[in-house]
């Protein structure tokens, strides 16, 4: 629930995480809220602050990696990279902030190797 609207507008790349016990492992709940400022009791809280799924998405991704110092492996789906990436359920960048939420991973993959697969 960081003004996420400002620090972006401000320049800031803002990095967003699913640090379990800190917050829920889940990211999509994260999305969700980022996107609706929507609190898991469903108050809202300084909705001018609401971003975008490609914001949040960059938030999760590019700048997570780059504010632990890991752009060069981590991020970004290029060639040399990593390849930890996990494929969901539909096209999350045409989903409802509910439809993000509840979104179902079919497969997780990490360093190029299947981990997961529903």
């Amino acid at each position: 629930m960081f003004p996420m609207r400002a620090l972006m507008d401000a320049g800031i790349p803002v990095a967003a995480g699913s640090d379990s016990p800190v917050t829920y492992v889940n990211p999509f709940l994260g999305f969700y809220c980022a996107m609706t400022r929507r609190t898991m009791r469903g108050n809202v809280v300084g909705a001018e602050h609401s971003i975008g799924f490609a914001e949040a998405l960059r938030a999760y991704t590019i700048n997570g990696a780059y504010a632990s110092y890991e752009e060069r492996v981590k991020g970004s789906i290029e060639p040399g990279k990593l390849a930890d990436l996990t494929v969901v359920e539909g096209d999350l960048g045409q989903a409802s902030p509910e439809e993000i939420r509840d979104a179902a991973v079919l497969m997780t993959f990490v360093g190029g190797v299947l981990v997961y697969e529903r």
